[in-house]
């Protein structure tokens, strides 16, 4: 790890009215993912924001969605997924057309640079995945996974909404 990774990565400070918790190391683990998927890349433009590559990631599992439905499956807000959109439209990864059956919808839909980006994000991704789930078991990966999707529940549920069981 380079001494300016590490720098960039000094955890927060402590805080003694704030007991750490595992919603709190998650956010740890998040920032330092985001920071490993910068490292060793010259990631400039769109694509060092985190939102651009949810939008990325979203346009390549299906094409031709619509900004709302941009907006409601990554919890961005409109001026944020408009923004991404049309850096992402000037940098050439997406193009737009209009709705066959509705023409005052507007679809967004991947380029062939768009798409061989998103390849690149997946290969970096398994490649930080792996690096932090080394040395843990099967049995181990499967129960993290499981506690970690409770607490990602949990935080999407609305006050008042009881646990599903």
């Amino acid at each position: 790890m380079s001494d300016k990774f590490i720098e960039n990565l000094s955890p927060p400070p402590k805080r003694k009215e704030l007991n750490d918790n595992p919603v709190k190391l998650c956010n740890d683990i998040a920032r330092i993912f985001r920071a490993r998927m910068r490292e060793n890349r010259d990631i400039d433009g769109v694509m060092s924001q985190q939102g651009a590559r949810l939008v990325l990631s979203l346009l390549a599992i299906e094409d031709g969605r619509s900004q709302r439905n941009i907006v409601e499956q990554t919890h961005l807000r409109p001026p944020t997924v408009s923004i991404i959109i049309k850096k992402m439209l000037d940098e050439g990864m997406v193009e737009l057309r209009a709705d066959e059956k509705d023409m005052r919808i507007t679809r967004v839909y991947l380029t062939d640079f768009g798409r061989e980006t998103d390849r690149e994000n997946i290969n970096k991704i398994k490649a930080v995945d792996a690096k932090g789930l080394c040395g843990l078991t099967e049995e181990e990966n499967d129960t993290l996974m499981i506690l970690l999707a409770k607490i990602r529940d949990n935080l999407l549920r609305e006050d008042g909404e009881e646990e599903k069981k």
